[in-house]
């Protein structure tokens, strides 16, 4: 009786990641496929590294929620950190913005990593970058 208690007690505190500190998730925004302006194509959020397991992932087209947004079910990797996959198909526009939001507990604020694309002359990674910097 009380080792099966005592071993359910240890699964359990690994499953809860021995406390870990909240990690602040790694975001990559991309399409499916190479984009070309009036071509359907599908726009990945991929968010990943994150602990604790609440988060609010939002894609936006001009600052405006996406419709149609499907949500992977969140997975962890090897490290006990979560991982979630948002995405949405979408036709992309000449001027259009397109972004994702990301609200965690690690973020002071929620944040926002822009799509970058030949149209928009704004590749992702800066974008990345550039939030991280913003963090202070």
């Amino acid at each position: 009786g009380s080792a099966a208690m005592v071993l359910l007690l240890l699964v359990l505190i690994a499953l809860v990641g021995l406390g870990q500190a909240d990690e602040a998730p790694k975001v990559e925004v991309y399409s499916r496929r190479h984009a070309n302006p009036g071509e359907e194509n599908v726009l990945n959020c991929f968010v990943s590294g994150f602990h604790p397991p609440k988060i609010e992932i939002l894609l936006l087209r001009n600052g405006e929620p996406m419709s149609n947004v499907q949500y992977a079910d969140m997975s962890f990797n090897d490290k006990w950190y979560f991982q979630r996959l948002v995405y949405a198909d979408f036709t992309p526009r000449k001027g259009d913005v397109y972004s994702c939001r990301v609200t965690h507990s690690a973020f002071r604020e929620p944040q926002f990593f822009r799509w970058g694309t030949v149209l928009t002359l704004c590749p992702s990674f800066l974008q990345i970058q550039t939030s991280k910097l913003r963090l202070g």
